[in-house]
């Protein structure tokens, strides 16, 4: 069943997203095509001078809304599962965790596929041909890793910052008709809150340092000899961190929807 709702999400979100990323890779495709052919002209005229300028300016603009739009798109559509959406979708013989992971997935799927296309208009805007290349042969086995692990930390850094907007959905969502707005606020009070949980994190985890200063001498001391185990170690940690913050997330998510659930 899970398939057959992330097909659902990429359909839905594709109507959308699409038709817009097809214009502004147009838009990229004409404004590097114009700079290629002006580019040997000498003594341009100041009116085409400033064309060329706007529509390049133009295209930045664009790209940024293109992000955006891929962005709240996804929002939104976790969003209105917590609305009038919920009454449909929810009584479906589904559990609510492959509501979820369908949302996620498709959301994180479009992350992935606008930073490539991000790549691709830059490209174009440019005048230039598409430059995708993977550097793996000439890469150290614990650079081969760290690139596996920076890949994969940023992808986490997408799927918590998507699940702490549906977490704020669903806290929102028990305030009834003024949900949006509970939404809006929860999404800065929840931030505030969790900063403050990682300083005391971060103290609390300097303060044990100190106290067990000897074991963590030896252990930076081995850790300086070998910087490639440093930074594998120091990119793992960072995911095992996200890891559990995703997790937490998720479950409060998951509590909400099934326990707390107020469809609007």
């Amino acid at each position: 069943m899970l398939t057959k709702l992330l097909k659902y999400e990429y359909k839905t979100t594709a109507r959308t997203l699409v038709p817009i990323g097809l214009g502004v890779l147009g838009l990229s495709l004409l404004s590097g095509l114009l700079s290629r052919l002006l580019e040997p002209v000498p003594d341009l005229p100041a009116a085409l001078d400033w064309t060329q300028g706007l529509l390049a300016g133009a295209v930045v603009l664009a790209l940024v809304f293109v992000l955006a739009a891929c962005f709240f798109v996804n929002v939104q559509r976790f969003y209105r599962l917590l609305g009038d959406q919920g009454y449909l979708m929810l009584s479906l013989p589904v559990p609510v965790w492959q509501h979820i992971a369908a949302k996620l997935l498709c959301a994180c799927s479009w992350a992935v596929i606008a930073f490539l296309y991000l790549f691709l208009c830059v490209d174009l805007l440019a005048g230039e041909l598409p430059r995708f290349h993977i550097a793996w042969p000439g890469m150290t086995p614990a650079a081969v890793v760290q690139l596996i692990l920076l890949m994969f930390m940023l992808l986490l850094l997408v799927a918590v910052s998507y699940l702490q907007f549906y977490l704020c959905c669903a806290i929102g969502a028990q305030f009834g008709q003024q949900r949006l707005l509970a939404s809006i606020i929860t999404y800065f009070v929840l931030g505030f809150v969790e900063q403050i949980l990682f300083a005391l994190l971060v103290f609390i985890t300097a303060f044990g340092a100190v106290q067990s200063q000897s074991v963590w001498t030896g252990f930076f001391r081995t850790l300086e000899n070998d910087p490639a185990m440093a930074g594998t170690l120091m990119l793992a940690g960072i995911n095992v961190f996200l890891l559990l913050v995703a997790a937490v997330h998720w479950a409060v998510i998951q509590w909400l929807m099934t326990r707390r659930l107020n469809l609007a």
